[in-house]
């Protein structure tokens, strides 16, 4: 039995990244249109917005940094976590947003 490889993740790393990038790009482009240009963080309270927004920085910034991980499939995984969590938090936020302003 020959033991796990992930060379195919190595073959097509850069794909992968590019669109975590973009995506997460999209996100905090979206997170700060929606939610603190309408001032619904400051004026409501809801901070899912904040903690989607700085998990979305934390992609940024794990992306920006030379740590020399990025073939490794484990950290890309990891990322790939934190983007879904963040994109947790900002349906999350839509729906409250939704909901809310129902009668407005």
């Amino acid at each position: 039995m020959k033991p796990f490889s992930n060379n195919g993740f190595e073959k097509q790393m850069t794909l992968h990244w590019n669109i975590l990038s973009r995506c997460t790009n999209l996100f905090i482009i979206l997170n700060i249109s929606m939610f603190f240009l309408t001032g619904m963080v400051i004026n409501n309270g809801y901070y899912y917005t904040c903690y989607s927004l700085g998990l979305l920085l934390l992609i940024e910034v794990g992306l920006l940094m030379p740590l020399g991980l990025l073939n490794r499939l484990w950290f890309y995984l990891t990322f790939l976590a934190v983007e879904l969590l963040a994109l947790y938090f900002l349906v999350a936020s839509i729906w409250y947003w939704v909901v809310n302003n129902r009668g407005v």
